[in-house]
Order: C-alpha cells, then structure tokens, then sequence
C-alpha cells in the first residue's frame, strides 16, 4: 500500500473488524497484533484516515474537502450556551486537541465587544442573547489569535436572531480565513435554514459539537501525516543504521537448518545464544550472559560477569518462562546463586516435566532504566509488523502499544513513541529521570530492519527493554523469536 498523497486526503472505512477466533500465537507480540492492527499500520504508512462508521466517513470528507489544515491542536471555542462549550471541550480534549490559551489582547477584545457577563476565557460563551455581529467580531478575534489553530462555533437557536441569519453573516468571515473552522448547530426545524446556507457554502456542520470536534481531530491528524511524510522523504528514511550484518544472521539460520531467505524453514524457537547473536549483528545490546550447567559453574560466571546477575532456565521448550518459576532476578552473592541455580530447576522440571533442559543462563543484571517492549511479527498480507509499548509481564494486560510496518521510518519511529504511555514516559515521569529516547528509537528501527531483512522470522520479540537514564543507550534483557514452520 503506497498511496502517500500529500494533496488528495483519503479516507477508508473498512469493515469485518471482529473476527471470530485467532490463531495461537507465542509471544505478547503476537498476541497483541491482529488484522486491525496490521490494517492500522498500513493505512498510517500511507497516509489513510480510517473510519470507523459510515457517519465518521461523510463527517470527516466534509472537513477534509472544504477546510485548511491546522497548524496546531489548539482549538478555540465559540458559543452562545455554556453547556454546549462545556461538552466541546471535552470532546476535543477527548480526541487529542486542546483548548487554546487565549492571548490577553484577545480577551481583552472580547470583554470589549460582548456583554458583561460574557465568559471570554475558552470556551468564550456570548450567552444567549449574542447577535450576528457579535458572533462575527468574536469569531474574527479568535481566528487572529495566533495561539488558536481552529475554531469551533456552537450555534444552537437563539432567542433573539434566526440561525440562518447568523449563518449568513459567519459566512464570509470564515471565507476569509486561513484556519479551519467547524460549525456545530444544534436543534431541528430553527437551524434548517442555517444548515442550507452552510452547506451552499461549503462550510462543514454537525449536529452535536461531539462530531464537529472528531472533525478537527481529523484535520489536525491529516496536517501531522502529511508532515510526517514530508520528513521522512527529507530524511531519505533516515539515516543509515551502522552496525548491521545481514549476512551473519543468515549463516546463523543456515547454521541452525531452520530458515533461508526465501521464507523456507522448519519452524520453531531460536536458542537463546543465536537470538543474541541476531540482536549483536543488527547493533541491538544484550546484557552479558553465559550458559552454567552445574550451581557451581553458575557461581563462576556470575563471578566473572559481575554481581547483581539474574538466573534464567535454559530450556527452548518454556517460552514464559517466569510463570514456569524459571527465573530469579537480582542476585547479589555467591549463597544467593546457588541457591537459586537448585531452585530455577526444580521449578521448571515441576512446571514442564517433559522440557529439554539444558541448563541455566546467568546474566548482567540491568537494574536501572525504564521497561518497554519492542517486537516485530510477520503479518500474512503486509509482512512484518514492528511493535512498541510498555514491557514486562502484565504487557497484555496493558495493552499499551502501537504497531507500524517495516522497516520503520524514523518518522513511523517517533509516532510509535508519541501514541503510547510508554514512550511518552520516556521523557521522564514523577521521580523517573528521562531516558535515552535516542535509544529506544534506534532499537525500534534496528528491529524493523532486521524483520524486514529474514522473512523467515515468524515472532521476535524483546521483552523487557531497558532504556537507561540520558544518554546510557538500551538493553534487550529478554529476547525470544520463533522461526516460521
């Protein structure tokens, strides 16, 4: 899907959404990706707006067709009613948007031309008895306002002047203007009048300010595409990623049989030693870590790596493995090795008796940094499919992630950072410093590559990421892929 048409908006409703069942799956990743995530991806990618009703469909062409694009998410807010402002802004502030501030001269302005009892902070209500030509003053102040991006005006029937006169008069104002405005009339027969002229003029109206702020959100959605695709062209799709070596990943799936890169393969999950090595030939970091077979070989090389370490069963055929009770995190001494080594063991032999064991893994510790999860899935009908979000155990439980297809481009990157908590909590949150954003983008990126580059990786997924204070970079603690049967 290449459409990416910065003059042309599109939009798609696409339907079938709720399908019954889904295939199994092994990883969060995979559970979390479906056919609509895949479809979002694709329509993001090429710059389509989906819809999700046939009424959100004519809305949103409506806006698209007949407003310029916003330069911002600041929406002032012009009604004669305080009710109706009050919904308005929740609407917007439920769709992304903002209310804007207004500018001191503007309320200024508006103190002079309303009566005394207006309200002239956003929402500005003119109460019921505004005229035409307050309306107009008001919108024309607004609209000169350079903090205010749009404009919403509210215009249920007043007691004093006919909606269609009101219409009339708002007309060539909004003709003028170079920022979009939306009306939201409200009522029946009183607004009829109003409705025809709006629409004879090719202003967008809405029966409820709900609707009329979806279609700003839109507006502003369809402004941020066409930056986005701006910038991604600028930047060539980024710059290239250093560090990357195909050719290695392709003899380790030769060496283990299990792939080529025509997708041919037997199926089923890589050892833990070659998805590290997958990772360090696309410049992703993993913690140190070394295989021990007996408790005392595990004491060792926890010496050597140096203490806290974390132990982790080696057993291809546990893939969760903390709720198989095969791991033990922040272990500070030798006592506290062995006896987690015995412990590891027991309970995945209980857990999986029928498991090939192969030993325990003893890893650097990475205690510091905030959890995300990166991940990529290959999707059936648009390949493979790069997701981001908030890591650790309870991911699906969160379900706070974002997919894009890949290979990502940074632009795609920065979203998928800006559409979750996760990578909104990146830039620091109460008492957590701000992580190495650079990083956890640079991870995003070099994951999408590495999927896009072997087909044959049906599931990979890193899980946690630790992203560190600054500038510390990033580590993939847990990694797991599964190779396509």
């Amino acid at each position: 899907m290449c459409i990416r048409d910065r003059h042309k908006p599109i939009i798609a409703l696409k339907v079938g959404r709720f399908a019954a069942g889904q295939r199994a799956v092994a990883s969060h990743t995979g559970a979390l990706a479906g056919q609509e995530s895949a479809f979002n991806a694709a329509f993001r990618r090429a710059g389509v707006i989906r819809a999700n009703t046939s009424e959100e469909l004519f809305d949103w062409a409506r806006a698209l067709a007949w407003c310029p694009l916003p330069a911002g998410p600041d929406v002032a807010v012009l009604t004669n009613a305080g009710g109706p402002g009050v919904t308005a802004a929740d609407a917007l502030e439920s769709h992304g948007l903002r209310l804007a501030t207004l500018q001191p001269e503007t309320e200024a302005a508006l103190r002079a031309s309303l009566s005394p009892d207006a309200g002239t902070r956003n929402p500005v209500d003119m109460l019921a008895a505004a005229t035409a030509g307050q309306y107009v003053e008001a919108l024309r102040l607004l609209l000169d306002d350079p903090g205010v991006h749009s404009v919403m005006v509210i215009v249920p029937p007043p007691p004093l002047e006919s909606a269609g006169g009101i219409a009339r008069a708002l007309i060539p104002i909004i003709y003028a203007a170079t920022k979009p405005v939306v009306i939201a009339l409200m009522g029946e027969r009183m607004i009829q009048e109003a409705v025809e002229y709006f629409r004879a003029a090719r202003v967008p109206e809405y029966r409820f300010p709900e609707r009329a702020a979806a279609a700003l959100a839109v507006l502003v959605e369809r402004a941020e595409s066409v930056r986005a695709l701006r910038a991604d062209d600028n930047l060539a799709n980024g710059a290239p990623l250093d560090r990357i070596d195909p050719d290695h990943v392709h003899r380790l799936l030769i060496r283990q049989g299990r792939g080529d890169h025509n997708g041919h393969g037997s199926g089923g999950f890589l050892p833990f030693e070659v998805v590290n090595e997958l990772l360090a030939a696309y410049g992703i970091r993993v913690p140190r870590v070394a295989l021990a077979t007996t408790a005392a070989e595990a004491v060792d090389m926890a010496w050597q790596i140096g203490f806290p370490v974390a132990l982790k069963i080696a057993a291809p055929d546990i893939v969760h493995k903390s709720e198989a009770g095969g791991g033990r995190p922040n272990l500070q001494d030798p006592d506290g090795v062995r006896r987690a080594f015995d412990e590891v063991l027991s309970a995945a032999r209980a857990a999986a008796p029928q498991a090939d064991i192969l030993g325990v893994y003893v890893q650097q510790m990475i205690l510091i940094g905030q959890e995300v999860i990166v991940g990529a899935v290959q999707d059936a009908q648009f390949g493979p499919l790069v997701m981001f979000g908030s890591g650790g155990v309870e991911v699906e439980g969160l379900r706070d992630v974002e997919f894009a297809l890949a290979p990502v481009t940074p632009g795609e990157a920065e979203g998928l950072l800006a559409r979750t908590w996760a990578g909104r909590r990146l830039g620091g949150f109460r008492n957590m410093p701000p992580a190495d954003r650079a990083a956890a983008l640079d991870v995003i990126r070099r994951l999408g590559q590495l999927a896009a580059d072997f087909p044959p990786l049906a599931e990979l997924e890193l899980n946690p990421v630790r992203v560190l204070p600054g500038d510390g970079g990033a580590f993939a603690v847990g990694a797991r892929a599964r190779l396509l049967a």
